[in-house]
């Protein structure tokens, strides 16, 4: 399998034309070189974001699809998704503390995570 990703799947992106192997090997096994695995790093990304195979095709084949700008784009989404988190996990801990009762927090400090703005 390559990069955890079933025959089937596999299988699929090559019939929808998003992700052809390279070549076959003697054993009739797809091969894959560089390029189709740069190209199967941004399908996956962009199914961590939720999008269709369908979507994704229509995003990676456009004429002005530069791979280094969708990564810098990702790194981009994932560092505020980190953010995110990490502020929440720091919330959830909080209020554990609070409910322990070794922390005091308002109720203004219960809800500011979730009234922070998204900033993606």
């Amino acid at each position: 399998m390559l990069a955890g990703c079933n025959p089937r799947t596999l299988h699929y992106t090559d019939q929808i034309g998003l992700l052809k192997s390279e070549s076959r090997g003697r054993n009739g096994y797809s091969l894959y070189g560089e390029k189709s695995l740069l190209k199967l790093q941004q399908i996956l990304f962009y199914r961590e974001l939720g999008l269709s195979l369908e979507s994704i095709k229509a995003i990676v084949t456009r004429p002005d699809f530069d791979v280094l700008t969708a990564l810098e784009s990702h790194r981009k989404f994932l560092q505020g998704r980190t953010e995110r988190l990490e502020r929440l996990i720091q919330t959830v801990g909080d209020t554990i503390l609070h409910l322990r009762g070794e922390k005091e927090m308002s109720k203004k400090q219960l809800m500011d995570y979730f009234w922070a703005p998204v900033l993606d």
